[in-house]
């Protein structure tokens, strides 16, 4: 295949092709890749010599750079605004492509540029007086607002279709308020009861 006549190929050029496979095929191949750019497969391992599992990295990187963690590190704000921008942030850009999150969340994390949003969390803790035995276990109920929110987010206005099927209470819930709002009112309440939990976890008495 002759090379591209506009594009010189970099490893950035392949990971956002491979986040537009993505986004239409919700998923990508090192020869779709090649295909899309019009080069060989084996040239693409110049760029990316880690295959496949360098790509996810690559392409975690181009949407993990979008996240603004200035309002998560800004010492001067209560840590329950800083906690609702880390949010915030990571899940707005999740919600960009959200077809790539089980790529991303199926791959180990290794690159410097995710390990440093989650550092910023894990301080966030630390400072907030959530002990390190629990942490991880936060993070992992961050992970889940914000991966679960960022996936409803794609989902249909309104999502849900009843027909003539006898369900009142669904029927009468949805009548109110199944808008093109649900999503983002779910997060808030979401984070809500997050600080809740953690604000109460911290205040707990410890054995």
């Amino acid at each position: 295949m002759p090379r591209p006549s506009k594009n010189i190929l970099s490893a950035e050029l392949i990971a956002d092709t491979a986040l537009k496979l993505v986004e239409r095929n919700h998923d990508f191949t090192i020869p779709g890749i090649a295909g899309e750019l019009g080069v060989n497969p084996s040239s693409l391992y110049h760029h990316v010599k880690g295959g496949r599992n360098e790509i996810i990295n690559l392409m975690r990187y181009a949407l993990y750079g979008r996240i603004d963690l200035g309002g998560a590190t800004d010492a001067s704000r209560p840590w329950q605004d800083r906690l609702r921008s880390w949010i915030r942030s990571y899940r707005e850009s999740m919600a960009q492509l959200p077809a790539a999150l089980p790529l991303l969340v199926g791959a180990p994390v290794d690159d410097a540029r995710t390990l440093e949003i989650y550092e910023v969390a894990f301080a966030l803790l630390s400072e907030i007086g959530v002990p390190e035995d629990e942490q991880v276990d936060v993070v992992a109920m961050l992970d889940a607002v914000v991966l679960g929110s960022a996936v409803d987010g794609s989902a249909p206005s309104p999502l849900w279709r009843i027909g003539d099927l006898d369900l009142p209470h669904l029927r009468a819930a949805v009548a109110r308020r199944d808008d093109e709002g649900r999503a983002d009112r779910g997060l808030e309440m979401a984070i809500s009861a997050l600080i809740a939990f953690i604000e109460a976890s911290v205040s707990a008495p410890r054995q």
